[in-house]
């Protein structure tokens, strides 16, 4: 459900050569037909754009199109019921001949391709964002008019039918897809922002993260009923009909190799930190959500699972293990909703990064009646300091937060009104995760977070009963000691030491 959009080009094909090939004047029913004009069950309609996929977003439709595609078209000319122009009551007309003087197709009014048929393909080139395409067929009729007195007139008249779709052209660029990598630990991670309509992004790997696009075929409405210039009805087997592609969101997403298990949402990277080890799984994606909006009402005969509500995210990350290289990440192929849209986003060496989980130490400085001051130093286990982000420190019932500056070189002090402590927990969250591409990267190196426990709290400066303890240490070390030498010293009469005398 989540794969590429159905090709209905072929569909589409055979329709149009079933047409070509039927004799007769056939038209949709909802055509006008008006007697009072010349040629008047002649008709154009866009049978279908190629490619293109009409997206649905609640109750609202976006027909969205490559910037370069065709327009197929449908119509007839001959053998279409006359009314004469400027009649009397007893005039009759009669159609000498009737032909195509052109078909175009028209991009908001530019002209881009031209043919002869009213069943024709044609070709628009560089389209951007919303546009008007309009077929127009142009026709030339010469009508011999005879009045009630026997006088004939030969006239030509030109007619034009047009009819018009609105699309919006889209394509996914290089421009649209920035990558960022990160070596962590024992695994690869690759952040990407995506085009909003992106559809699944391809990796050399062989892994793929799909958007959660659900696709189906319908036709539009107004091509069931089908006339004869004669005003009968068309029999079933000879109406034709096109198929056009539709999406609709199902579910939050994005979606990796089409295993639901590996999803994590709202940001909740769970693989990095003191969790790591906690996920055994090769390929893990993750992602913010952005704004929720109602699901796509469906035709009735389309019946497809949706969520209440979905979500669509233009930003994810992913974990990969340790079995493919970093390279194999660098040149992801981003592919568009419309089928066929697909861009490579090369990634500059810029870009790559190092994360490593954060390390954290705590020694207390200072202890009074009101509270107790903590030196904390924060840095990656590459040994660079940390200037980013804030570490958290609880202690019983106590919490206190600092801000890391770039000054501090990852080190600081904080009080806590706690007193007598021997163990206090540090947590530290990064400013700026690994995987935004707007991380202030310092020496390409970034921490992840982590939540360490510290105990038995060190101390730089001796308490009272850190020097006590010293004392009783030093008297239990050296009082045997003495006593020994100074046994000796009376056992060589004084020799020894010079201490005892006889």
């Amino acid at each position: 459900m989540f794969r590429a959009p159905p090709a209905v080009e072929a569909w589409n094909d055979r329709e149009l050569n079933r047409y070509n090939n039927s004799s007769g004047s056939q038209y949709p029913a909802r055509v006008v037909s008006t007697e009072s004009l010349v040629a008047n069950t002649s008709y154009i309609e866009i049978f279908a754009i190629n490619p293109s996929t009409v997206v649905h977003n609640g109750s609202q439709t976006t027909q969205y199109v490559r910037p370069n595609g065709t327009v197929r078209t449908i119509g007839r000319y001959n053998d279409s019921a006359l009314g004469c122009a400027n009649r009397t009551t007893n005039d009759s007309c009669v159609v000498e001949s009737m032909s195509v003087n052109m078909v175009g197709l028209y991009a908001n009014g530019t002209r881009q391709d031209t043919a002869t048929s009213p069943t024709a393909e044609l070709q628009y080139r560089n389209l951007t964002g919303p546009t008007t395409l309009t077929v127009r067929l142009s026709l030339s009729v010469t009508v011999n008019q005879t009045t009630d007195s026997g006088e004939s007139n030969t006239t030509t008249y030109n007619r034009t039918l047009r009819d018009s779709r609105q699309v919006t052209a889209y394509e996914v660029t290089p421009s649209d897809a920035t990558v960022s990598l990160a070596n962590h630990r024992n695994s690869t991670g690759v952040s990407l922002t995506v085009p909003k309509l992106w559809r699944s992004v391809a990796f050399e790997t062989g892994d793929v993260v799909y958007s959660r696009w659900r696709f189906y075929t319908r036709s539009p409405s107004g091509w069931a009923q089908w006339n004869t210039s004669s005003g009968t009805n068309v029999s079933s087997t000879q109406r034709v009909r096109p198929l056009q592609v539709h999406a609709i969101p199902a579910r939050r997403g994005p979606l990796a190799n089409l295993d639901q298990h590996s999803l994590a949402t709202d940001a909740q990277f769970f693989e990095v930190g003191d969790d790591y080890e906690r996920i055994q799984r090769d390929f893990v994606v993750s992602y913010r959500k952005g704004p929720e909006a109602n699901k796509a009402p469906l035709p009735v005969d389309v019946r497809l699972n949706q969520s209440a509500t979905h979500t669509r995210t233009e930003r994810f990350t992913l974990r990969a293990n340790d079995t493919h290289p970093l390279s194999a990440y660098r040149s992801p192929t981003v592919h568009g909703i419309v089928r066929g849209d697909t861009t490579e986003s090369r990634l500059s060496t810029s870009a790559v990064v190092d994360a490593y989980p954060a390390n954290m130490s705590a020694t207390v400085v200072n202890r009074t009646t009101n509270g107790t001051t903590v030196a904390v130093t924060v840095e990656s286990t590459r040994g660079y300091p940390v200037d980013f982000g804030n570490v958290t420190l609880t202690a019983r019932n106590s919490t206190r937060t600092h801000t890391l500056g770039p000054g501090e070189r990852g080190t600081f002090t904080i009080t806590i009104p706690e007193r007598g402590l021997d163990q206090v927990v540090l947590t530290y969250q990064p400013k700026y995760y690994w995987w935004e591409q707007g991380n202030p990267v310092v020496s390409n190196v970034v921490a992840t977070e982590r939540t360490t426990t510290v105990e038995w709290l060190g101390s730089s400066v001796p308490q009272f009963t850190d020097i006590v303890d010293l004392v009783v240490v030093t008297v239990l070390w050296f009082l045997p000691l003495g006593l020994l030498l100074y046994g000796f010293d009376v056992w060589t009469n004084g020799r020894l030491l010079g201490i005892y005398s006889a």
